[in-house]
Parts: structure tokens; sequence; C-alpha cells
């Protein structure tokens, strides 16, 4: 087995043994090295690009910047929360009647969608313990509203 294919054959298995939903590359990149498979970040790229274009994992734009990739299963749509950036998988049946609209009232025939709805998860909305509040500390790394120290 070659090197690119080991990588793959890890990355494959940490998607599908860890509790995430989708990864970015910089994320695969650190949990490969944590399970002591040595791997620079363009050898991390090359396997997800193989790995995708073989079916395995499919590409998920989350619009914040980054690429992401999950493990190939039936459609579904996307929630992120804009403040940690947790994503959930939400299954698109609710959309399915919309789409049938779409395409009687434009004639197109859609093949595929993807929507990515954007929004507060519970652990966010949740209030900062005081003591937290008082230190200006946010879910999001301790940075303060608009960077100002």
């Amino acid at each position: 087995m070659g090197r690119r294919a080991k990588i793959g054959t890890a990355l494959k298995g940490l998607m599908n043994a860890r509790g995430h939903h989708t990864w970015s590359l910089e994320e695969l990149h650190s949990e490969l090295g944590s399970v002591g498979v040595r791997a620079d970040f363009s050898s991390v790229f090359r396997a997800m690009a193989k790995l995708e274009v073989d079916g395995h994992v499919r590409r998920v734009e989350l619009d914040d910047a980054r690429t992401h990739f999950e493990v190939t299963t039936e459609h579904h749509d996307h929630l992120r929360c804009a403040t940690c950036g947790e994503v959930a998988a939400v299954p698109c049946g609710p959309m399915a009647s919309a789409i049938e609209q779409l395409e009687i009232l434009t004639g197109f025939d859609i093949a595929d969608h993807r929507l990515v709805l954007t929004g507060t998860c519970l652990k966010c909305q949740q209030p900062a313990p005081q003591s937290e509040q008082r230190s200006g500390a946010t879910a999001a790394g301790g940075s303060l509203v608009g960077g100002i120290a």
C-alpha cells in the first residue's frame, strides 16, 4: 500500500469513527497527527480530492470560507451555528415539495441542491456564566466583540 493510500485509508477511518459530521482540511490534518499518521497539508488535500473523486466523501460549502468534507451518504442539508461553527445534518424532506414547485414555476429539471441554514445552536444560546460575562469572554474563543480588548 502506497503512502497516499495509507493517508486516504486513515482519513476515511477518522471520518467514520469520530463524532464529527463535517471536517475541514485543517481538522483532518490535525487529527491525522493525533493518531500517529504523519502527513503534510498538501498530502491531506490530495488524499481528500482522491476520496471525493472515488465517491467516498462529498465536499460541503458552509459559507465560512473553508472547505469541508463529509462521508458520502444520502442527500441532506445542513445547519451551521454562526457562533461556534457546529454543523448538523438535516433531512431535506421538507424541501422536496418546494423543489417540485420550483420545477413547475421555472421549467427547470432540478438535479441537485445545497442548502446551509445559519443560526445559533442550543449551547451558544445559553447565557455565559457570570464570571465569563464580566471578563468579556465569548464562546468564539474568548475574544471581545469587534476585537476590541
